[in-house]
């Protein structure tokens, strides 16, 4: 019985290695370059995007509490593209057996540069929805009492916060020890702490997104929304492969998949942006530019302390 046993196990196994060995292979292939082939058109969709968000930002457009944070999510979101595809480009060289050990270094380097800004990205996300969460409950304290330099304030913090993480796993990837607790921490951190905040703060501002009071902000307030629920959306395969990480297992398609959703998160904002804040055409007016999008979306928040401060004088 045995004998029988064994002589099936071994006719299946040459019989699926006959019928999936070349097709299979083949097609596996056509799939995986596709798949990288799409992601590097997004990454340079992204990178555009992101660029000309920034450089508006920082140099055209007029500076407000909220912009700075916008600025930042936009500066993290330039990283993760930078560093996920020139990591792929270095990888490559390396499997095209032309890489040495500079190539390594600099490989891991962008690996690291990864992890730091994927993770100030997420924090700087979290930060911008408490924030909007705060301003819609308590709008008086917001207008009035928050500190002008608390969003430059918070931001730095971010940054700083987020330099720790990859160089733990810098450490911990050359010494091969402890490395399943930085999963953990990913999981605890970034999985669990900042998903459930970002989710309470979007039930909150689709609460009060139909309120009156907030009828002033509803670009603004889309946006953010928009930013989040695709967030919560994309975030969920690196989650996922954290779990599987901290247990001590990997795979290769969800690796590819959480790092399309990265790539695709990162991108996604400036084009949120634009569709929110541009106005429909007509036949005669020219077509809406990113920065005019970005000044009617902002300008919400300009506005609404300009309104506030006219009632505060009333009052007075």
């Amino acid at each position: 019985v045995g004998e029988v046993v064994s002589f099936q196990v071994h006719l299946e196994s040459n019989i699926s290695e006959i019928f999936s060995s070349p097709y299979d292979e083949w097609f596996h292939n056509l799939t995986e370059n596709l798949l990288y082939v799409f992601y590097v058109i997004i990454c340079i969709l992204g990178l555009v995007g992101n660029g000309m968000t920034i450089y508006l930002l920082a140099f055209s457009i007029k500076r407000n509490s909220f912009t700075t944070f916008i600025l930042n999510l936009s500066i993290a979101d330039f990283g993760v593209l930078t560093s996920l595809i020139m990591k792929e480009i270095l990888w490559t060289v390396l499997t095209l057996g032309k890489g040495n050990g500079i190539v390594e270094t600099f490989r891991l380097f962008f690996s690291e540069l990864f992890l730091f800004t994927y993770s100030a990205s997420q924090f700087l996300l979290t930060a911008i929805s408490l924030d909007r969460c705060v301003a819609v409950l308590f709008p008086l304290w917001h207008r009035c009492h928050r500190p002008p330099y608390l969003p430059t304030l918070v931001c730095d913090l971010i940054w700083i916060l987020s330099f720790p993480l990859p160089a733990v796993h810098f450490i911990l990837q050359e010494i091969r020890e402890f490395e399943s607790l930085l999963w953990l921490y990913l999981l605890i951190v970034n999985g669990l702490l900042c998903t459930s905040l970002m989710v309470v703060s979007t039930v909150t501002l689709l609460i009060h997104m139909r309120s009156k009071l907030q009828l002033n902000q509803r670009k603004l307030l889309t946006v953010i929304l928009l930013a989040l629920l695709f967030f919560l959306l994309f975030s969920l395969p690196m989650d996922v492969f954290c779990v599987i990480q901290y247990f001590g297992s990997s795979n290769s398609l969800l690796v590819d998949i959480g790092i399309g959703c990265a790539i695709i998160n990162s991108s996604i904002n400036p084009l949120l942006y634009f569709l929110v804040g541009r106005k429909k055409r007509g036949k005669d007016q020219p077509r809406a530019s990113l920065k005019l999008a970005l000044q009617r979306v902002f300008k919400d928040e300009q506005d609404s302390a300009e309104e506030q401060q006219t009632t505060e004088e009333n009052i007075l």
